[in-house]
């Protein structure tokens, strides 16, 4: 990360969130526990071979962790944004999201298509469809399952750059007033285009997330306060209406209200923590600096091979042991992703890419 200032910019837009690598880590991990230890027993799902029981209640609502996800995006795609032109944005973007993607994209479809297409029903018009991170704007299904976060993660990309386009980030806390309004008004009027293009089921999230980084950078105001507290109780209430087909897709899971309410607060109280914490070791700055490179490629290779390694070696070894086993796998070969793979090929895009910019993006975002 570059930490050469600007004249007028504050030494702070510069300052890494180590705290938030290690929340995105843990956010990776927690989703693909609920993956193994949850997701293969839904009801007609039949996706792993093994039961884990009564220990699925302690990690059912470990789904909620794709909206820290969004806080997270929310919180580091307004720090990379600002100052910078549509193009710059574009780039990095690109540069961030697709090198390990290509790469997770094609494993998880080669070995979904050798040994559990039974389930999947994968075809390889899909897969290249994929490859373009664009399937689900047309109705096309994914390869792997968790990678619809992804076309949300990218409606929220259009929405940023479209303030870019219009020169209209400085008025970004008006723009995310709107949308969290606008996430209100569906409540009311549930109209699907409303869901599906402005992702009103999880605004609230990132809007937090952009409220977050514009507090730690800017300082408190009670507008930032008052639009940061109503996002809570938007959010919650959506979380609560999907609880309902939540419940009733996972038989023999019992979901409460109460338990969602508290984790989604907490995400929050975790947000605080990491703006206002200042000081932190070198080791901890080493280690979340590790952790956080990997939880993007622990996130795209998990699902599908985890389970196609659950299928093969599912009644052959203790569970608890398999449990370990693949969860190391996971994490091992997003690091070998990630260092022979993601980073070579950004470098290398890059060189291609050019930026029209010299002002470095932040390395979290």
């Amino acid at each position: 990360m570059n930490q050469s200032n600007q004249p007028g910019q504050s030494t702070q837009a510069h300052r890494r969130y180590h705290d938030v690598d290690i929340l995105r880590f843990c956010a990776a991990v927690g989703v693909m526990l609920l993956h193994y230890l949850v997701r293969g027993f839904a009801q007609g799902d039949d996706y792993s071979p093994v039961f884990y029981g009564e220990v699925a209640n302690f990690v059912k609502y470990n789904y909620l962790a794709v909206n820290l996800f969004f806080m997270i995006s929310g919180f580091v795609i307004l720090m990379s944004s600002e100052n910078v032109t549509p193009r710059v944005f574009l780039r990095s973007r690109v540069l961030r999201l697709y090198p390990a993607y290509w790469f997770c994209c094609t494993v998880s479809f080669v070995l979904t298509y050798i040994f559990i297409n039974h389930i999947f029903h994968l075809t390889v018009p899909r897969y290249v469809l994929n490859m373009t991170m664009l399937n689900g704007f047309f109705g096309i299904g994914f390869v792997d399952g968790v990678y619809w976060t992804l076309l949300v993660e990218l409606k929220f990309y259009l929405l940023v750059l479209f303030v870019l386009l219009l020169g209209q980030m400085a008025r970004i806390e008006w723009v995310l007033a709107a949308w969290l309004l606008l996430s209100i008004l569906q409540i009311f009027l549930k109209s699907e285009l409303v869901e599906k293009y402005f992702i009103t089921n999880f605004a609230s999230f990132f809007i937090a997330g952009c409220l977050f980084y514009r507090i730690s950078k800017r300082g408190f105001t009670w507008f930032r306060l008052a639009l940061l507290v109503l996002t809570l109780p938007v959010g919650i209430h959506y979380e609560l209406l999907d609880l309902v087909r939540r419940a009733a897709h996972y038989t023999g899971l019992a979901y409460y209200n109460e338990t969602v309410v508290v984790i989604c607060t907490a995400f929050y109280l975790l947000f605080v923590v990491v703006i206002t914490r200042r000081s932190t070791s070198a080791t901890y700055v080493g280690v979340s600096r590790l952790l956080g490179s990997l939880s993007y490629p622990i996130y795209l290779i998990h699902l599908n091979v985890g389970l196609v390694l659950y299928n093969l070696i599912g009644n052959r070894l203790d569970k608890w042991l398999l449990l370990a086993l693949v969860c190391a796998t996971m994490i091992i070969f997003a690091y070998l992703i990630n260092r022979y793979v993601e980073r070579p090929l950004a470098a290398f895009m890059g060189r291609k890419i050019p930026s029209g910019s010299t002002r470095a993006s932040s390395s979290l975002a």
